[in-house]
């Protein structure tokens, strides 16, 4: 009987030794991958001026975006990104009712819910000054494609003004 319980123990004791080191191992791999995914985009320089772009893409719904960028002293300092419906409506407090009605308040919600989390990316690029640190939000990964796509034009044409 006491051999048994001990086999058991060891057998028990040997997986839970290898559980520990074979998670501290992934995640010590782990590290150095999320390290070099986070390292800096090279210094891009941009010519000082408002450059203003809409997407080239729709969204799932026909909409589309624009945005206005202004660089001063080589720095992106503002930002404004706009989003549109299909019918070109932009969309503001009314995005998400019908008819200028809140019919469904779970749809209302999600909406505007969209619309707060982009209106957090101009502000994201600023304070990164880098596009592909700006991560989507939330809630607004939609409107994050649109972002990216707008921005990439307008910052393009920063570059090519050098």
């Amino acid at each position: 009987m006491k051999k048994i319980t001990l086999r058991i123990f060891t057998v028990v004791l040997g997986l839970a030794a290898f559980c520990v080191v074979g998670c501290s191992k992934k995640e010590a791999a782990a590290k150095p991958q999320k390290q070099a995914a986070v390292k800096a985009e090279p210094a891009v320089h941009y010519k000082d001026g408002t450059f203003h772009a809409f997407t080239d893409i729709k969204d799932d719904w026909g909409g589309n975006a624009e945005i206005t960028i202004t660089i001063t002293d080589g720095k992106i300092t503002a930002c404004e990104f706009l989003s549109y419906d299909k019918d070109g409506k932009l969309k503001d407090e009314d995005y998400g009712k019908t008819d200028g009605v809140i019919k469904n308040a779970g749809l209302y919600k999600i909406a505007q819910a969209a619309l707060a989390g982009a209106a957090q990316y101009g502000q994201k690029l600023i304070q990164t000054q880098q596009l592909g640190m700006v991560d989507a939000v939330a809630g607004a990964t939609v409107s994050h494609e649109l972002f990216q796509n707008a921005a990439d034009i307008a910052l393009k044409q920063a570059k090519a003004a050098n």
